[in-house]
């Protein structure tokens, strides 16, 4: 869903058992960011964060794995002059999701270490509000 200059996306955080972020890379972006994907008209933020992981990673998440944690805006890395409104869940990880592959748009899955986070180009959203969460456990 647009507003104006907004883009409003649901997105994942999930960690996995080496405490390691799952990130995603969209296809001709240089940047890594939360899995997930833009609200479609008359979705709710977690149905378009289950389809999106689900469309892009075959996952298949149900809305009690995942739990609203917070709503960010940033500055798009993607899209000039847009803004990004996202509802941020934090998702269960369990070992179905070892051996991820990118589907539709996307390029790319890595999951990032701590020690890495400043050697990956992390997009706005996930180094602003979720990087933080995510260090500080």
């Amino acid at each position: 869903m647009k507003l104006n200059n907004y883009i409003t996306i649901a997105v994942g955080i999930i960690i996995n058992d080496q405490n390691e972020l799952l990130t995603v890379q969209k296809k001709g972006s240089l940047y890594y960011q939360l899995p997930g994907g833009k609200i479609e008209v008359d979705e709710i933020p977690i149905e378009s964060l289950i389809r999106e992981l689900n469309e892009e990673l075959n996952i298949h998440f149900t809305a009690a794995d995942c739990q609203l944690i917070g709503v960010h805006e940033a500055q798009a890395v993607n899209e000039v002059g847009k803004t990004v409104k996202g509802y941020v869940f934090k998702c269960q990880y369990s070992e179905k999701l070892e051996n991820l592959q990118p589907l539709a748009e996307l390029n790319e899955v890595r999951w990032v270490k701590k020690s890495e986070i400043t050697e990956v180009k992390l997009a706005n959203l996930l180094k602003q509000f979720a990087l933080p969460i995510w260090i500080s456990e």
